[in-house]
């Protein structure tokens, strides 16, 4: 069986007035006001890809230094 491979990015906003990006790829997603609500929409996203059979998320998010780093996330099933 072949995998699809999904990744999400988080940019670095440095600017205290501009907005968050999330993007699947080179597709934009979503803009949101702070990074905590695009961090948040990516998580719910990448459960939601992951809980598709075959498909494989991996989540990016820039720091203020310009490095990307991948983020452990939550199991693709909430037990609660």
């Amino acid at each position: 069986m072949n995998s699809q491979r999904t990744v999400l990015y988080v940019p670095y906003n440095a600017s205290a007035h501009g907005q968050w990006t999330l993007r699947r790829g080179s597709t934009l997603v979503g803009v949101y006001a702070t990074r905590a609500d695009a961090m948040r929409q990516a998580l719910q996203m990448a459960g939601a890809i992951r809980s598709q059979k075959g498909v494989d998320v991996e989540l990016r998010v820039e720091d203020e230094s310009g490095v990307w780093a991948t983020v452990d996330q939550a199991p693709a099933i909430d037990p609660s």
